[in-house]
């Protein structure tokens, strides 16, 4: 690590580095979503008199960013904003209390769970930058309008965390552009014995964090890429899989937790997915067709012979999976930040360097 890369870590380790509890009173909670062409606001602080603030420079700060409102109570406003360019806004209470927020699922036609990385909170009360990171799923289906959107963001590398054959058989659409770069490893589908053989739902969840710790090891080669472009800080950058929720699930929980995100935080991030792609949505695309929900015949057979139950862990996240696979890793490895160091190529220096520029 550069001289320069070290002295950015330490200072953010050291004077810059609060503890939650310091500024508890001051910490915001804050989400905005998007019906048609209005973004609604919600947060924590509704005794407060809130100004709103919006930018299309995710880190600008209240001086270089646009007033929307100021005094507002109660906690919510309505504004109606164009999809692009992406609006990011800053919430301010009278008081002195900060959150920045944006759209965390991006309004895409054909986009699988794309989604933003920011806004969480780490231990100290920073937050993550939003506009660096995205996860999703599978990104063959994003429309023309979908790919101009993403461009204009500035994504510079997607990292495809797919096996050889779920990219051939839905090859990702940037792979036909000039940017941004995807970039993936071959390997073979990893064989999810222990949810095959699960009779129960809590059985599945058991067999499916399993193979979520077996995960970090199989994809080692990606994880590790993946986390030497975050300190080149080749960003924006997205990292995707099929469903947008197993191996990226594990890669940002891994992403989060190295960065100083709460448990329960990274947790609650896996279990979005549920919601935004429900497993009801996967048993549509597996009755029309197995190439088209990226499974082999044989996968789509076996998955229709499985317990009722047990097909929902799997085309869920529950966030029992989540939890337990973390809880597996402590016990394995010393805890994901361990694990982080002893298999993906992170040191301090490097863990600090991250939290540096990837926290706000």
């Amino acid at each position: 690590m550069q001289r320069r890369e070290f002295l950015i870590a330490a200072t953010a380790t050291g004077a810059l580095a609060l503890t939650r509890a310091a500024f508890a009173s001051e910490l915001l909670d804050a989400q905005a979503t998007r019906a048609g062409a209005a973004i609604s606001l919600a947060w924590s602080a509704q005794k407060q008199p809130t100004s709103i603030f919006v930018s299309t420079d995710p880190d600008a700060t209240a001086a270089y960013m646009h007033a929307l409102k100021t005094g507002v109570r109660g906690g919510h406003a309505e504004m109606p904003l164009p999809i692009s360019p992406r609006p990011y806004f800053l919430l301010s209470t009278t008081d002195g209390a900060q959150v920045r927020v944006a759209e965390r699922l991006l309004p895409l036609q054909g986009g699988k769970n794309f989604r933003d990385l920011g806004g969480y909170r780490s231990d100290d009360g920073r937050q993550v930058r939003w506009g660096r990171i995205y996860r999703s799923g599978v990104m063959s289906e994003l429309t023309a309008a979908d790919m101009d959107y993403l461009s204009s963001l500035g994504i510079e590398v997607i990292c495809d965390l797919r096996s050889k054959q779920e990219r051939l058989g839905q090859p990702s659409p940037f792979l036909q552009t000039e940017a941004p770069q995807v970039v993936s490893t071959d390997y073979d589908m990893l064989p999810l014995t222990g949810l095959h053989e699960a009779a129960t739902g809590t059985q599945a969840i058991s067999a499916f964090a399993d193979a979520y710790v077996d995960f970090t090891q199989a994809l080692a080669p990606q994880y590790t890429d993946l986390f030497a472009r975050l300190l080149r800080r080749e960003t924006p950058l997205a990292f995707n899989c099929s469903a947008g929720k197993d191996r990226t699930g594990m890669g940002a929980a891994l992403i989060l937790s190295v960065l100083g995100v709460p448990r329960e935080t990274v947790i609650a991030d896996y279990a979005l997915t549920q919601g935004y792609v429900p497993p009801s949505s996967y048993m549509k695309q597996m009755s029309n067709s197995a190439s088209s929900s990226g499974l082999t015949s044989e996968q789509a057979k076996a998955f229709a012979q499985m317990p009722h139950e047990v097909l929902m862990v799997l085309l869920g996240s529950d966030p029992q999976i989540m939890h337990q696979a973390l809880d597996k890793i402590d016990h394995k490895y010393g805890g994901p930040i361990e694990l982080a160091k002893s298999s993906f190529g992170l040191t301090d220096a490097k863990i600090s360097y991250l939290r540096a520029v990837y926290l706000i």
